[in-house]
């Protein structure tokens, strides 16, 4: 006797605090931005002055202070679409059934690709997501700065000491709330040295209360795209990050019929473009628990 067919019961659910959960997701203005985008990039040091005729040093009256300067640096960033897809075959029949499969598909995956190309740069094996994490060149295009350097800030440290040291030179940088990107390898180490909690909107978040964006895609490698040593790991620092997607779009290619089988190739895709402020920064540190 045949086994039944049934459809499958088991519900999807992706894993939080991945990075299409912790960035910040505004609605965009058109469909322009899926040819890529521009934006004036401010990153404020700011500094300090006094009134001279009100100060006291204790030891007299201070001299006239020096002039104001500019301190708002100012650049134009650039940031490139790129797409996620996911597909199979179907049988012409069933077209209408294909396309609530495809989309079931690409949700199981989306997350997963999306953030192997924000931390890699690489679609389809080519180099062209920009901006991304792991890079140890800046790219331009003419005035425009598509891509900036991750600065290392520390190598082969404890984890407690990596993370210190990046949320300092994070905290220098963009003196606000930033993302810390880290694969889910390292997430039973940042556990385990306490360093790692839900705030109470349910958010990972450091000490410091910066955002952990824990990618199941983040592959852990460094700056210069080389997977680290085994036992330790990369991670990343960012100000606020944003990001576009489009709706769901899907494709029946008509002109691929398998007439042995009987079957099209069906498509479904989505176009993502992501952003980050200011900051880039980077540390590789060692995986483990603390040994005192």
């Amino acid at each position: 006797m045949a086994r039944q067919l049934i459809d499958l019961p088991a519900v999807f659910t992706t894993l939080p605090n991945g990075l299409w959960d912790t960035i910040q997701t505004p609605s965009p203005d058109g469909a322009h931005w899926q040819n890529g985008v521009t934006w004036v990039e401010r990153c404020p040091t700011g500094d300090t002055t006094y009134d001279e005729c009100l100060s006291v040093t204790g030891t007299g009256s201070p001299p006239e202070p020096p002039p104001k300067t500019p301190n708002v640096p100012q650049e134009f960033r650039g940031a490139t679409p790129f797409t996620v897809i996911a597909e199979f075959q179907c049988s012409p029949v069933g077209l209408g059934e294909a396309q609530a499969v495809a989309q079931d598909a690409l949700a199981r995956v989306e997350q997963h690709q999306l953030e192997n190309a924000f931390w890699t740069g690489l679609a389809a094996d080519q180099t062209v997501v920009f901006p991304h994490l792991a890079a140890d060149a800046e790219v331009l295009d003419g005035d425009v700065v598509l891509q900036t350097t991750a600065s290392p800030v520390v190598t082969g440290a404890d984890v407690a000491t990596a993370l210190g040291a990046l949320e300092q030179e994070l905290a220098d940088c963009y003196k606000g709330q930033g993302l810390i990107h880290v694969p889910r390898s390292a997430l039973p180490t940042l556990a385990a040295w306490k360093l790692a909690r839900l705030d109470d909107s349910g958010r990972l978040v450091t000490p410091n209360n910066n955002v952990i964006v824990a990618g199941g895609g983040y592959p852990g490698t460094g700056p210069d795209g080389s997977a680290p040593a085994d036992g330790t790991a990369w991670m990343y620092a960012t100000g606020a990050a944003w990001g576009y997607r489009s709706n769901v779009d899907f494709t029946q290619v008509r002109d691929s019929l398998n007439r042995a089988s009987n079957t099209l190739r069906m498509q479904a895709e989505r176009t993502y473009l992501i952003g980050f402020e200011c900051c880039h920064l980077a540390a590789h540190f060692a995986l483990g628990v603390p040994t005192e």
